[in-house]
């Protein structure tokens, strides 16, 4: 079974992953944006770069048995992100959603999924060329 080269899956999950992380992340936003007016509200934010980097800190190792406890980094595919009030000193007059701030997460957001989704595009347009044999 060929596992390099372009038949490598570890690209596609970790396109797939982003594509969670942003997804969940416009969710969070839309939110933010859709309370801008209910009073009491407290803004959220989609935390999951900094699991992702402490994921990365951690020492490596391999197990050598079925029951043995995981040693080391966390796989991006077990790196989960969670919902988080943001604690932001913001006051609207009515509560601590800035929809500047919103509206600027939102855009950025949306610029990093459209990117994403033509990565992902572009990598199975290759495999699906390759597989009619055609050059990339």
């Amino acid at each position: 079974m060929i596992t390099q080269g372009i038949f490598q899956k570890a690209h596609l999950g970790d396109l797939k992953k982003a594509l969670d992380v942003y997804a969940n992340r416009h969710k969070v936003v839309a939110d933010n944006i859709a309370n801008v007016q209910t009073e009491g509200y407290g803004a959220q934010a989609y935390r999951f770069e900094e699991y992702l980097s402490e994921a990365d800190m951690k020492l490596t190792g391999a197990r050598t048995h079925a029951s043995h406890l995981h040693l080391g980094r966390r796989q991006l595919e077990s790196t989960h992100g969670d919902i988080a009030d943001t604690q932001s000193s913001y006051d609207n007059g009515i509560n601590n959603v800035d929809i500047d701030k919103e509206m600027t997460d939102l855009a950025t957001n949306d610029l990093s999924y459209r990117l994403t989704t033509r990565l992902l595009s572009m990598k199975y347009a290759n495999l699906r060329s390759a597989i009619r044999g055609r050059s990339v």
